[in-house]
């Protein structure tokens, strides 16, 4: 049997199972061999009673066995995957040994983001908005955009599964960071139940009976979400945030002589969807952007690092090129860090233990700002659905230009086709940079 307990269970191992429980006399299901051999033994003793993650839904099905996870505990034997991720297995030993999980003893300093009712004017440091609940207002309709309305209204949406996000283009092709699993959004949510109930504490032993998956860049609102877009997202943002990004959309719109801002605007608001356990890698935001995260359901927990300490060489910054398909722009990072934040190497990474860093547990409704050039980590400390929005204003405009500019640069785009709009790039960078901000839109 794999290490772990893992996937794809051996017909000798079944037979010595069965053995062992005579009075079992029922046929076993197909799918038993994509089983632990705990969840299996758990079916025997019970004579076919109690199967592994039964009524999610409240509908009958067997979620975790029929669908996403038994999918990728078949993948992981066929591909003789044999070990979980190093940045998950990393946490699952910072859960295990440590009692407070917002602490990072390996760097210098390690201190709460500051938390405000509003983003402030000098907008220099993250910072955590808890905004006020004002009596006979009701609350923003995202406040109820939890697992089950995502489900509701967009479960039949395909959406990319991945063990690893961001990607990299120095990332390895084969082994468990590899892995990509396409899926229905509610085949991912039913997989991220079945998870919180079975390993909510991100035990070690069952890193591969529960492989960890997230969908970390998924965008309804260009398409069957576009009216709901439409009616929301002014309400999106965080009181205090000084967002600029639909106005310069429109000088985009205008040069290229596309009609609709909105679609364009709407491309730039992303959910992630992740299981407990699930990490997002140590990386910067692309294209110079701020982005501020705000969470719909469970809790989220977020390290940033300033700029200062990836000048400083401490984060051993790791520097990539463009995106290898102009669909793949937004799950790709040209700037990550391969430290280990909980356990770092002592010789590969010493540099590391003099970077400072804040912290953020964040949870249902509560908002996290981020500057331009903060690294930021995060994983999930619950089942987790969060909103995201890259923007721009003065202070880092022409990151706008570069972010529009980023889909003609995928590897996968002819060079004749950049050459095509290069001079309407260059008005566009031109508009921006003289633009006051007051100047009425033609």
């Amino acid at each position: 049997m794999s290490v772990f307990g893992g996937p794809l269970l051996e017909e000798a191992e079944i037979e010595e199972l069965l053995a062992r429980f005579p009075g079992f006399k029922g046929p076993l299901p197909e799918e038993a061999r994509l089983w632990t051999e705990a969840e299996l033994e758990l079916f025997l003793a019970s004579d076919g009673r109690r199967r592994p993650i039964c009524s999610l839904g409240g509908d009958g099905r067997i979620a975790a066995v029929a669908g996403l996870l038994s999918r990728t505990r078949l993948m992981l034997a066929e591909l003789r995957i044999d070990s979980a991720s190093q940045e998950y297995l990393s946490y699952c030993r910072h859960r295990e040994q440590r009692t407070n999980l917002c602490n990072l003893p390996a760097v210098a300093s390690c201190s709460p983001v500051q938390r405000a009712r509003e983003v402030p004017g000098t907008f220099l440091v993250p910072v955590t908005v808890v905004p006020r609940r004002a009596r006979g207002v009701e609350d923003p309709k995202w406040q109820s955009w939890g697992s089950d309305f995502w489900r509701e209204h967009f479960g039949m949406e395909w959406c990319q599964c991945r063990a690893r996000w961001p990607a990299f283009e120095q990332d390895a092709t084969t082994g468990i960071d590899a892995l990509s699993v396409e899926a229905g959004l509610w085949e991912y949510l039913d997989y991220m139940q079945a998870v919180e109930v079975a390993d909510a504490a991100c035990l070690e032993e069952q890193s591969l009976a529960y492989p960890r998956l997230q969908v970390g860049d998924f965008c309804p609102f260009a398409g069957l979400g576009r009216r709901l877009f439409q009616e929301s997202w002014r309400e999106f943002s965080p009181p205090g945030v000084s967002d600029l990004t639909e106005r310069w959309l429109e000088f985009y719109t205008s040069i290229f002589e596309e009609v609709d801002a909105a679609t364009r605007l709407s491309e730039f608001y992303r959910l992630s969807f992740q299981a407990p356990g699930c990490v997002t890698r140590l990386h910067r935001e692309n294209h110079n952007a701020h982005v501020w995260f705000t969470q719909l359901e469970g809790q989220r927990l977020f390290f940033l690092f300033p700029p200062e300490d990836a000048v400083a060489g401490r984060l051993h910054e790791e520097r990539g090129g463009a995106a290898p398909q102009r669909s793949s722009v937004e799950d790709f990072a040209t700037s990550v860090s391969p430290v280990d934040i909980f356990f770092p190497s002592q010789k590969r990474h010493l540099g590391f233990s003099e970077a400072s860093t804040q912290a953020a547990l964040l949870g249902a409704g509560k908002s996290l700002v981020v500057p331009a050039g903060w690294w930021w980590y995060s994983v999930a400390t619950q089942a987790s659905v969060t909103l995201r929005h890259p923007f721009w204003g003065f202070e880092n405009r022409l990151g706008i230009v570069d972010a529009l500019w980023a889909p003609f640069e995928a590897k996968d785009v002819p060079a004749s086709t950049r050459n095509e709009v290069r001079q309407r790039f260059a008005e566009l960078r031109q508009n921006i940079v003289v633009d006051d901000g007051c100047r009425p839109l033609e």
